[in-house]
């Protein structure tokens, strides 16, 4: 490692050790500020309080990007079986559930997973269908909620109930998708069919009545919402590059949260760690060859809203490299990976890196479609998410994330601390880097990229389709 690398990660690391600022952030995100769901009051004072931040570290061009979208308001909801027994159970209504006064019979599908719905298809039509939502483990690659939703709709269901995979009485909420993808308009987003999420223990019992009552059940939805014109908004601060300062490296989480929580682990605490490291980079204005930019995206769970406003509006030749921050700073550190989305010729610098530095982290390759890199991936822009595994390894799909349980106390100093500077080390390892080995790819290879992971078709039904080709 050279000494100028070795002076430069000598600062960082005794800025961030030697401070429990993230902590303390972090903790008034939560505790004082609250949930920060897109579109929301609480979001407003969370991007407020989160430029005050960055303009008190001496971050440069420090300013809010605000953007229209479709907020949502929950209501009340309620979830009635009426056969074969006559039970009431708790429910939540995910974002951008329309209103709903619906009754109907309900059809098992398992996991719904795509061939469940196959193997069942001549049964889903005018039915409410009840499955798993996200079942993998660590590790594991399993379809994603809105992708269960999606085949719901496709194959004639008229609502879902999602079942957490995790026992603890946490309901499970996430955004779902639109009746119009290409539409921007609040009505245009609302979604065509009620869906809704409730807990381990409610999803077993209703399961369980079916099972016993030979496979029969009718359930009632009753769901007051609203989806509605609003306005959200991003932060950024910047480290402007000595020598180039007009190219750059984007580093940032998102700092909304779903309504029913604190949203501490998704993505507080990687928001946090953008921040945390741009606290520590800032320290070394003029030391930067290249730019290095943090943002605070917001609305990412209704849409990855922010992220896709950031990638349209700037010039995408722009961008040297973006580290995608969602799941960053859990756990109690030194459990990070860096996944790459359909990069694998960046795999070996970056295990270079972990060579040179003595600190070995995780690194695969893996193209996917639901965070903040992806809009960027649309524009050919070289990126990867940065995310650490959380002490609940055991756990299901998002463990506690998207459930009342994702608080404060779940998140530790040193978890913040080992993630933001592995974060800052590589932000100003690719910022002076002359060997940087990625290019943008072009509209035909980002294309091709997206057609081999088999989502071009449903970008292109999307009015995310643009992106790709910058129109």
């Amino acid at each position: 490692m050279a000494d100028d690398q070795f002076a430069l990660d000598r600062a960082i690391l005794g800025e961030i050790f030697t401070s429990n600022e993230s902590y303390e952030v972090l903790r008034h995100l939560c505790d004082t500020i609250g949930h920060r769901f897109g579109g929301s009051d609480s979001e407003k004072e969370g991007a407020a309080f989160l430029q005050q931040k960055m303009q008190s570290y001496g971050l440069q061009n420090v300013g809010l990007e605000e953007f229209g979208m479709a907020g949502w308001d929950r209501g009340a909801a309620a979830l009635s079986l009426n056969a074969p027994v006559s039970r009431d159970y708790s429910c939540v209504a995910m974002p951008y559930c329309p209103p709903a006064d619906l009754t109907a019979e309900l059809l098992d599908v398992g996991d719904g997973e795509l061939r469940d719905f196959e193997r069942l298809k001549d049964q889903v039509p005018g039915r409410i269908v009840i499955s798993a939502a996200e079942t993998n483990r660590p590790g594991e690659r399993g379809s994603h909620r809105t992708d269960k939703f999606n085949w719901a709709i496709e194959h004639g269901a008229v609502g879902h109930i999602f079942i957490n995979q995790n026992p603890g009485m946490l309901h499970i909420t996430g955004s779902i998708s639109a009746k119009n993808p290409k539409g921007t308009t609040a009505e245009d987003r609302e979604s065509p069919i009620p869906g809704v999420g409730v807990n381990w223990e409610t999803g077993q019992e209703i399961l369980r009545h079916m099972r016993y009552g030979d496979g029969e059940g009718v359930v009632t939805l009753k769901l007051e919402n609203n989806t509605h014109e609003a306005i959200s908004r991003n932060v950024i601060g910047e480290v402007v590059g000595s020598e180039f300062p007009d190219e750059v490296v984007l580093i940032g989480g998102h700092f909304d949260g779903h309504d029913i929580s604190q949203s501490a682990g998704d993505d507080g605490a990687g928001t946090v760690t953008g921040l945390e490291a741009a606290r520590a980079l800032a320290t070394l204005k003029g030391k930067l060859k290249r730019t290095v930019r943090v943002i605070c995206f917001g609305s990412e769970e209704i849409g990855l809203l922010g992220a896709v406003h950031h990638a349209r509006e700037r010039n995408p030749d722009s961008f040297r490299f973006v580290m995608n921050l969602d799941g960053a700073g859990r756990g109690i550190g030194g459990r990070e990976q860096m996944v790459l989305s359909g990069w694998p010729e960046l795999a070996p610098w970056f295990q270079r890196w972990a060579e040179e530095h003595h600190y070995p982290f995780t690194i695969t390759d893996a193209l996917n479609s639901h965070s903040d890199h992806f809009p960027f991936a649309l524009r050919g822009i070289p990126n990867g998410t940065l995310n650490s595994q959380d002490r609940d390894p055991g756990m299901i799909g998002r463990g506690y994330g998207h459930t009342e349980a994702d608080t404060f106390d779940k998140i530790h100093l040193r978890g913040l601390q080992m993630s933001a500077q592995l974060v800052a080390r590589l932000a100003a390892s690719i910022a002076n880097a002359e060997d940087w080995p990625a290019q943008r790819r072009s509209v035909e290879q980002v294309r091709q990229q997206l057609a081999d992971a088999k989502l071009l078709d449903r970008i292109e039904r999307s009015n995310r389709a643009s992106l790709i080709t910058g129109a």
